[in-house]
């Protein structure tokens, strides 16, 4: 028993760690994207900001080695204002997308909490925005977005009978 508490210590502790260590790589990798499109005909300085980039994709690699070991221990289920979380990590997104990615949110007033993670959920919403950034090369729009749903026990779904909240970027 307490082998197994201390597993689920080291777990949280490096979840929590490379959670908010993959916040900072992922706005170092965004800011280091603003700089590459903005210097111009410069090599030596190219070279030198794609070292960073990818000593930084690197740092990426390891944070998700060490999430996925943590993401072995329980989760830690709250009661998740998913419109809060999102204006939480909203400056976040901001400069990890840079300045081409216009970030809109769309959630009803009476949207309910959920139980989850907030941890794993701003992961999620920021892994899922980082890939539609790299999607419009161009630039564009984020949109975040949540609405209840019900599933009926009538309806082909795996999911069980309920209510839920879809959280959806587009």
């Amino acid at each position: 028993l307490f082998q197994a508490q201390k597993m689920q210590a080291i777990g949280q502790l490096s979840g929590g760690i490379a959670h908010d260590f993959n916040n900072l790589l992922t706005v170092i990798l965004g800011n280091l994207e603003i700089v590459q499109k903005r210097i111009g005909d410069a090599p030596k300085i190219a070279r030198l900001l794609e070292n960073a980039t990818q000593g930084a994709l690197r740092g990426v690699s390891l944070t998700q080695r060490m999430l996925a070991f943590a993401r072995r221990q329980e989760l830690k289920t709250e009661s998740v204002d998913i419109p809060q979380l999102v204006q939480g990590i909203t400056g976040l997104l901001r400069s990890s997308l840079g300045p081409g990615i216009r970030i809109e949110t769309r959630f009803p007033e009476d949207l309910q909490p959920v139980l989850a993670d907030s941890n794993q959920l701003e992961l999620a919403i920021l892994n899922l925005a980082t890939n539609a950034r790299d999607a419009m090369p161009d630039g564009g729009t984020v949109i975040i977005q949540a609405q209840a749903e019900v599933v009926l026990e009538q309806t082909h779904s795996t999911l069980a009978a309920g209510r839920y909240v879809c959280l959806s970027l587009i």
